[in-house]
């Protein structure tokens, strides 16, 4: 059976996207200059519950961060009513969420997990980095 963390981590990579795997204290010691590619999406896991084996598979819940580096000073959403406004829900959120469906949408494909839920909540300025996008809240079955 693979455990998720790798199967994540291994998707991530092929989609171009930044893997880190940790609890918050170690993911909150990310350096925004020298350990954050400014461009990237990166996806931050948080330790994982695993439950017991049954009919050949396991259940993951989990939680995850789907970020990019953010800028602190910039507006949340046009709160000053400008008619160009880049926002921090225009700039990171609105485009992440259409690349976590797509992400969503590799993992239905992957033959080894069956995704039971797959919820995801903004965040914005998130831990020291100061990154905006989602927080997803998850629950797969993985399959031997």
């Amino acid at each position: 059976m693979a455990d998720l963390v790798r199967i994540l981590e291994t998707v991530s990579k092929a989609n171009g996207i930044e893997f880190k795997y940790g609890n918050k204290s170690h993911l909150n010691l990310i350096d925004a200059n020298s350990d954050l590619c400014p461009d990237k999406i990166h996806l931050l896991l948080f330790p994982l519950r695993r439950g017991n084996v049954v009919d050949s598979a396991r259940v993951y819940n989990g939680n995850f961060f789907y970020v990019m580096p953010d800028d602190f000073a910039q507006e949340y959403h046009n709160e000053t009513e400008q008619e160009q406004c880049e926002a921090k829900y225009t700039h990171r959120i609105e485009p992440l969420i259409k690349s976590l469906d797509l992400l969503e949408q590799k993992l239905k494909w992957c033959n080894e997990i069956d995704i039971v839920s797959f919820e995801s909540v903004d965040a914005i300025d998130v831990l020291d980095a100061n990154m905006s996008g989602l927080w997803v809240t998850f629950q797969f079955r993985v399959y031997e």
